[in-house]
């Protein structure tokens, strides 16, 4: 397999797969809701969700284990609703990685190889490129039963085998949820590494946004069928379309504000309401959600100024590494979260906390 000398961006490259109109619906259910977008040629896209948000039906029907009620997929512009698995030039790597038990790795990797027809020298050949690519040294491991290999070194056999096809698209159904997180983080980099080596299309389903962020290009976030957005981790990062978003994506804070005609707001903090200044204008008496990162928060020493300040009172404490995590109270029931570098130093007891209007943004409610 040959790597590409100086490979184009993704969003330079042409579509290799479109999803058109396509929904899927079992009796009065809809489990995928008229849907379209499209992956690039060489590209690392993701698609994420929550459990039931119709992930698992997409997929299936993107690798071919289940037909489109309506709509169309095609690879190449080909339609290929009616194609089955073993007809398309793609191949997944299931959770349960479905290796063979009773084979050594190296045959493992051997296997669809083997029934294409590849000559003995060929198949080993072709295996001990891929082990080592996957960083399994084939001196130790190509002889080694399957069942011996710890489960991060199953993943990598299996994504051996899966190149092994050669496929157009790869696809990848959370293939590292069973995994610790330690060796899940080192995967996932791997993973990427292994994406731009290759030069390979790879779709991957999780319901980590972290993971996600970390290996795609870019991302699908789906929500009970229907995608909500689509664009690069840090288009979805910086500007969430609304607060379903915002909030799959970890700890934020989302404010209930109220309009008050212009850049003026009230924000409804329990029976408080407190006056704020918004980032854009607001109608007078429009809901909506104010989004805040805990990073964009600070503690405000005496004389220090910021276009939002209110009284808190720091709550707990967490060390989070680099970082040391706050809960405040702004007032009873009604807490924010703030990160602080490690650096800074420790607040305690009642505190000034502000943010800037620029580092803010208004959501649908």
């Amino acid at each position: 397999m040959s790597v590409p000398d100086s490979p184009a961006k993704p969003a330079d490259k042409p579509t290799i797969l479109e999803v058109v109109g396509v929904s899927k619906r079992f009796g009065n259910f809809t489990a995928v809701k008229d849907l379209h977008f499209e992956i690039r040629e060489g590209e690392f896209f993701t698609i994420v969700g929550p459990s039931g948000s119709g992930k698992t039906t997409l997929l299936r029907m993107l690798v071919g284990m289940e037909k489109p009620s309506e709509g169309e997929l095609r690879l190449r512009g080909k339609v290929i609703n009616d194609l089955p698995p073993n007809h398309r030039p793609t191949c997944m790597v299931f959770q349960s990685l479905a290796l063979f038990p009773h084979m050594t790795v190296g045959k493992n990797v051997e296997f669809p190889l083997d029934i294409r027809g590849l000559s003995e020298s060929e198949c080993r050949t072709r295996a001990w490129e891929l082990l080592k690519l996957l960083h399994l040294d084939p001196n130790l491991y190509y002889n080694k039963n399957v069942t011996q290999c710890s489960g991060g070194e199953r993943q990598r056999v299996a994504l051996a085998r899966a190149l092994a096809y050669d496929p157009e698209i790869l696809f990848f159904d959370e293939p590292l949820s069973a995994i610790d997180a330690r060796l899940r983080k080192l995967l996932q980099k791997e993973l990427k590494d292994i994406q731009r080596s290759t030069g390979k299309t790879f779709c991957y389903v999780t319901h980590s946004l972290e993971e996600a962020m970390v290996m795609s290009d870019r991302v699908a976030i789906l929500r009970a069928g229907d995608i909500v957005q689509i664009g690069t981790p840090n288009e979805i990062y910086t500007a969430p379309c609304n607060a379903f978003v915002a909030e799959f994506m970890g700890e934020v804070n989302l404010l209930p504000i109220l309009g008050a005609g212009g850049a003026d707001a009230h924000w409804e903090a329990g029976r408080k309401k407190l006056s704020i200044k918004l980032p854009s204008s607001l109608a007078a008496g429009e809901s909506r959600r104010l989004l805040i990162r805990p990073e964009a928060l600070r503690f405000l020493p005496a004389g220090a100024i910021a276009d939002n300040v209110v009284p808190v009172k720091i709550l707990n404490e967490f060390s989070l590494g680099s970082r040391i995590q706050y809960h405040v109270e702004v007032v009873p029931g009604v807490t924010l979260t703030v990160e602080r570098l490690r650096e800074e130093r420790t607040y305690t007891g009642q505190a000034s906390l502000g943010w800037d209007t620029r580092d803010s943004q208004v959501l649908a409610a």
